[in-house]
């Protein structure tokens, strides 16, 4: 794209950007100093099992990932019912008494789903992992629910879904997700209510017999143990959970559509726009320099987009802004709100920022101190605890190799040069962003005018 600028009216006084303070890099010396505070270990069944010693309090953190990957139409919505009812009722017992046993040992898990994986996650005491482990045990190597069971948490599921997707803002990234991902399973992260409403039982339990598999799975352990025991307390526990095959991946992510689309929709009073942009993935040399860019432009309450179109300008309440990791491509994701009058000019702002970001305005030594800080004491703040080191492992692909994979990134962070950043900044600015605007239909073809003249292409162009 041809980074331009964009007239947008009088000229304003120069922004003044709000530097973040630095937050303390210390790192703390349990796990990331010390090599056998951490075990890995893949089963005969292909389940890989990571064990990381965090001994600050008796309790042990639990996650569970396996790749869920599905093309069919119906797999999202039989997912999403899998997901509800997997820690229920089985032969062994009622949900009932999987949840009393539960609260016995100290402890409580629950299941969610998105198009990438199943995650079984909660908390034990370091006394009650083994039994814990079973009792997981058990409810992954028997696929049958009651009728009852399903048919119920499936009405229940119905009901949230109506409510979660009245929201605009879920509405504007479905319609986001369906522009840039046509026909991926990305764009069916939340399944319609009417498509919960037609799951059967049966086939909950037929996608938990032919997808539920340890071969390719992950379990991490964090917390009060001895690495090496827990992973063999672990495969013993699990030992029941058995399958044939490898859990599926999700697809490779495709580049986004390009281009800007104006989406209408009956009784919207805001404007909606949801913004993405390629960036280079996770394994890349380059995404340090780019997640520090990022921090400065738009990721932190201090960034200049919040500076300019919240504090500034009054365009917006709030600016989100994230760099997400898929399989094998990362995504920058930009969303805000506005009012239909103020969307040419909250877009012509968003344009002078990135043009600013490549030309005469590039992150200053400040602002990339400050966000290195930021950036490094964020993970040293959440690899500090047993939660927060369990989260940051546990967002990583279940294939990937622990080992001293925090202490990495912290110091990928750290030697990052100024000079890389600023290179990012101008890579980012210079990004052909794809995405949507969500307006109402009598505006439709004023916010097409206004995304073009803004100097975001669109669609088919």
């Amino acid at each position: 794209m041809t980074i331009r600028s964009v007239a947008a009216g009088p000229v304003l006084p120069p922004v003044t950007t709000a530097v973040l303070p630095p937050v303390p890099t210390a790192v703390p010396a349990a796990y990331l100093d010390s090599p056998d505070s951490i075990a890995e270990h893949t089963t005969a069944d292909g389940l890989r099992v990571a064990a990381v010693r965090r001994p600050s309090v008796p309790v042990v953190e639990l996650r569970l990932a396996v790749p869920l990957g599905g093309v069919d139409d119906d797999h999202a919505a039989t997912a999403e019912v899998l997901a509800a009812v997997l820690l229920g009722s089985t032969a062994r017992g009622t949900r009932a008494d999987l949840e009393a046993a539960l609260g016995l040992l100290g402890g409580s898990l629950k299941a969610s789903v998105t198009p990438e994986r199943l995650t079984v996650q909660g908390a034990v005491t370091a006394e009650g992992l083994a039994p814990a482990l079973e009792l997981l045990g058990a409810t992954l190597a028997d696929p049958r629910r009651p009728p009852d069971e399903v048919l119920t948490h499936r009405t229940l599921l119905g009901h949230r879904l109506r409510a979660y997707r009245a929201q605009p803002g879920v509405v504007a990234r479905e319609a986001m997700l369906e522009h840039c991902f046509p026909g991926h399973p990305l764009a069916r992260e939340v399944p319609t209510p009417e498509a919960v409403a037609a799951v059967e039982d049966a086939r909950v339990e037929a996608l938990h017999a032919r997808a539920l598999l340890p071969s390719g799975s992950r379990l991490l352990l964090v917390g009060d143990l001895d690495p090496m025991s827990a992973v063999a307390v672990a495969e013993h526990a699990l030992r029941t959970w058995r399958g044939q095959g490898e859990a599926a991946r999700m697809p490779r992510l495709p580049a986004p559509v390009p281009g800007v689309a104006v989406v209408s929709r009956p009784g919207s009073r805001q404007v909606q726009v949801c913004l993405l942009a390629p960036v280079p993935d996770a394994e890349d040399p380059k995404h340090p320099a780019v997640r520090l860019a990022h921090l400065v432009l738009a990721a932190s309450f201090g960034s200049r987009l919040t500076e300019r179109l919240r504090e500034r300008d009054g365009l917006t309440y709030r600016v989100r802004s994230r760099i997400t990791d898929h399989p094998e491509r990362s995504l920058l994701a930009v969303d805000f709100d506005t009012r239909p009058g103020q969307l040419g000019v909250a877009l012509a702002a968003l344009r002078e920022e990135l043009d600013g970001f490549a030309t005469d305005n590039p992150p200053s030594d400040e602002e990339i101190t400050a966000a290195r800080g930021y950036a490094v004491g964020s993970v040293t703040v959440l690899s500090a605890t047993q939660n927060g080191t369990a989260n940051l492992l546990n967002a990583l692909p279940p294939e990937t190799v622990l080992g001293n994979r925090l202490p990495e990134q912290l110091r990928r962070i750290a030697r990052t040069g100024d000079e890389e950043v600023r290179a990012a900044a101008r890579d980012l600015a210079a990004a052909d962003f794809a995405g949507i605007v969500l307006t109402a239909p009598s505006g439709t073809e004023q916010a097409a005018r206004e995304v073009e003249a803004a100097g975001f292409r669109p669609p088919g162009r």
